[in-house]
């Protein structure tokens, strides 16, 4: 753990679901005889996670099955339950797909990003942590930022007003990590979610707004989302405390 992360306030409740929720997914990509490789990349790649920390993982699968592995709810979970999932491949280089979605795990809310890669494009990042290889990839001298940031992206699904809502409803965990991390980019999260900007503001105030605008999700009809968003922001207020 690195300095920056021994400041952040500690959350072992969120650290044992993560813990969890990997353990399980990861016996799955190793049962999974079309996975011919996977890693942990982002900050539990590089060992740099804190308690608060999501998971990122990286797949890669056979390039004719790319898209079959690019399905929300086919690559393995862990406990609970799936509260939304997303096709993000805007956010990786073309001839790449992402999946990015919400889990429930004991009333409490975990990200998850699948960056999933076909064998002709395979490599490892210099920051990952491989713990599945059967076909002996190269370790690649660039970070995943720089190789996600190379070339041109995959242009985006088209999506519903009502995506976008339950997008937003459900990356509210999202800003309130950012508060209990004391983040300077807490106040651009809550505007890009739909909130006022208010740089200035305690993070009282800040939890307040997020707490508001969850109650205003409430007619999208997922109460355990907006549930699970309270729950969150409840371990926020008592680690801030």
């Amino acid at each position: 753990m690195s300095r920056e992360s021994s400041r952040v306030p500690s959350a072992p409740r969120l650290a044992g679901i993560r813990s969890r929720w990997l353990s399980a997914a990861t016996a799955g990509l190793h049962h999974d005889p079309g996975v011919a490789g996977a890693a942990l990349m982002g900050s539990l790649g590089t060992g740099r996670a804190d308690d608060w920390s999501d998971i990122d993982l990286l797949v890669v699968v056979d390039d004719a099955h790319l898209d079959d592995y690019a399905v929300p709810g086919r690559l393995p979970s862990g406990p609970g339950t799936s509260a939304a999932a997303f096709d993000a491949r805007h956010n990786g280089p073309r001839g790449t797909r992402a999946v990015s979605g919400q889990h429930l795990v004991d009333g409490l809310p975990l990200w998850v990003d699948w960056h999933i890669y076909p064998i002709s494009r395979a490599g490892w990042a210099a920051d990952s942590a491989v713990f599945l290889d059967r076909q002996g990839f190269d370790r690649l001298p660039a970070t995943f930022s720089e190789l996600l940031s190379t070339g041109e992206s995959e242009p985006p699904t088209p999506k519903q007003p009502i995506d976008h809502q339950i997008a937003r409803l459900v990356m509210v965990p999202i800003a309130g990590k950012r508060i209990a991390r004391r983040s300077p980019e807490t106040a651009r999260m809550i505007e890009f979610l739909g909130g006022p900007y208010a740089p200035g503001a305690s993070w009282q105030r800040h939890l307040a707004t997020l707490r508001q605008m969850l109650d205003g999700f409430a007619a999208l009809g997922l109460p355990d989302g907006v549930a699970a968003g309270h729950a969150y922001l409840d371990l926020v207020k008592e680690t801030l405390d």
